[in-house]
């Protein structure tokens, strides 16, 4: 790449300047050498451009009334995901109505749990110590996540139910661990 001198910049400018044909970037040159080799035509009568206005209107104002049309038939459709839709069912009053009863679908959800992990009947023939050590090993990980979700956005209720759960979950599952340690050498000690 090639520097120009302060100096010969001036000079090609002055040069630019003082040359008698039109330079290339204005529209009346372009325009008349167009016009040369019969690129642009001149019409005898303003007709055309009148009425081209016209038509350009009138495409104007059915683009309006089709785009109008459309936008008041699509509201009217059902969507799958209406935002309507999702908050006309809830039926809270208050944020704090809300937390209440989450907080209680989330007991409801951890004795659940705890009912099903002891009451598993497909369990049953089964290791259920290798069962619990797989499970705390899966809720660490869930643990884990919300834990880093929470760094993210400490005060998210969703995040922290989540996590909440998760440690519900986890000591829960430590604690049936734990009784399944202490009834196994007493069924051991029954068999002698």
């Amino acid at each position: 790449m090639s520097h120009l001198s302060e100096e010969k910049l001036d000079q090609l400018v002055a040069e630019e300047k003082a040359r008698e044909q039109q330079p290339l970037n204005e529209w009346r040159t372009i325009a008349a050498r167009a016009r040369e080799e019969g690129l642009i035509r001149e019409s005898a009568s303003g007709g055309w451009v009148s009425s081209q206005s016209w038509v350009q209107a009138a495409a104007a104002v059915l683009l309006l009334i089709g785009g109008i049309a459309i936008g008041r038939t699509t509201t009217a459709l059902p969507s799958a995901i209406s935002p309507t839709a999702t908050t006309s069912n809830a039926s809270f009053a208050s944020v704090d109505e809300a937390m209440s009863t989450l907080d209680r679908a989330e007991a409801d959800y951890q004795r659940a749990s705890r009912f099903l992990a002891v009451n598993n009947l497909s369990e049953t023939n089964r290791d259920s110590s290798a069962i619990y050590t797989k499970r705390l090993a899966a809720l660490d990980q869930v643990v884990n996540a919300t834990e880093n979700a929470l760094q993210t956005a400490p005060h998210d209720p969703v995040i922290n139910q989540y996590y909440l759960a998760t440690m519900g979950a986890r000591v829960a599952t430590q604690q049936m661990a734990t009784q399944q340690m202490v009834s196994r050498p007493v069924a051991a000690l029954r068999g002698f």
